[in-house]
């Protein structure tokens, strides 16, 4: 299954997980650190087990349905629960022009037209974000907070899985599992979703990956992926500031190892766009991420 239309069955598929348990393990290395892992260590000192619990189903998405009303007509209804507008583009020949656009508002539902003598029959995507909005040029924290240097192991246009909307402009950051991840701006969290607690670099995965939803003040969204399974801090709807921990770094999805994917999206008012941007470390210095680049983690306190 190609990337693209994994990305449009993330638009349609609600997860329905069977109840599981999955186990981690906490412990210091011999540099006296805390380290996270699946794998129990044959040494190590502070030994502890956190063990996670799934829900069993998943989180409901935005749907649009066909609602029956009183007089035997018909009405197209469309739930958004993001903390966020969504666009949504139907298909059908109810259309004057066979395509119909419309925005729901945040954490709302809408009816999107009325009066149909008969049931319809259509097709639907929907898209997060007002369309056709202008980003600003901000700079971003590294979402990361720590007080270590990671690695960057794939950045913009990156040949492994970078090359197609809506990635182009992502970055991986590779971190030790249980690593915190935090805000790289302040804003409005969309979404979270963290039931799924395996990854794999099969394309079973490619629509499994946990992750969190900022809505920013420019219109723009940021994704923060591979989540730890069930290590959400925050909810929907919560404002988050720069350096707040959402969650922990993990491995969920298509993945070949523990990092945090991280990307800035937009509703271009034809698709979903990625749109590139610039990090600012500690000491305030203005950088583009690149492959192999080390970068240092933010603390609250910076």
């Amino acid at each position: 299954m190609k990337f693209l239309k994994a990305a449009v069955l993330l638009l349609f598929l609600t997860f329905n997980l069977a109840a599981f348990a999955a186990q981690v393990y906490k412990y210091k290395d011999e540099n006296g650190k805390w380290v996270f892992s699946d794998k129990k260590p044959k040494k190590a000192k502070d030994l502890e087990t956190v063990e996670y619990q799934g829900s069993k189903k998943g989180p409901l998405e935005p749907r649009l349905y066909i609602k029956e009303v009183d007089d035997g007509g018909y009405a197209l209804v469309f739930h958004n629960p993001y903390f966020a507008p969504i666009e949504v583009e139907m298909t059908s020949t109810i259309f004057e022009s066979g395509v119909d656009r419309q925005v729901v508002g945040a954490n709302s539902t809408q009816i999107l037209s009325q009066n149909l003598t008969k049931r319809p029959r259509l097709k639907y995507i929907w898209r997060i974000g007002e369309p056709g909005i202008r980003q600003d040029n901000h700079l971003y924290r590294l979402p990361v907070s720590s007080k270590q240097s990671h690695i960057i192991s794939q950045s913009f246009k990156g040949r492994f899985s970078h090359f197609r909307r809506p990635n182009i402009y992502s970055v991986d950051i590779a971190l030790s599992v249980g690593t915190y991840i935090s805000a790289a701006r302040k804003g409005t969290v969309i979404w979270v979703k963290d039931n799924f607690h395996i990854g794999g670099a099969k394309s079973y995965f490619l629509d499994k990956a946990n992750y969190i939803n900022v809505l920013h003040e420019d219109g723009t969204y940021a994704v923060y992926a591979h989540i730890l399974h069930s290590s959400a801090l925050v909810k929907p709807g919560d404002t988050v500031n720069v350096g707040d921990r959402l969650a922990r770094a993990g491995s969920t999805g298509y993945s070949t190892g523990p990092h945090l994917h991280f990307v800035i999206r937009k509703n271009s008012g034809s698709n979903t766009r990625s749109v590139p941007f610039r990090f600012a470390d500690n000491s305030g210095k203005i950088y583009t991420p690149r492959r192999g680049m080390k970068v240092d983690g933010i603390d609250k306190d910076f």
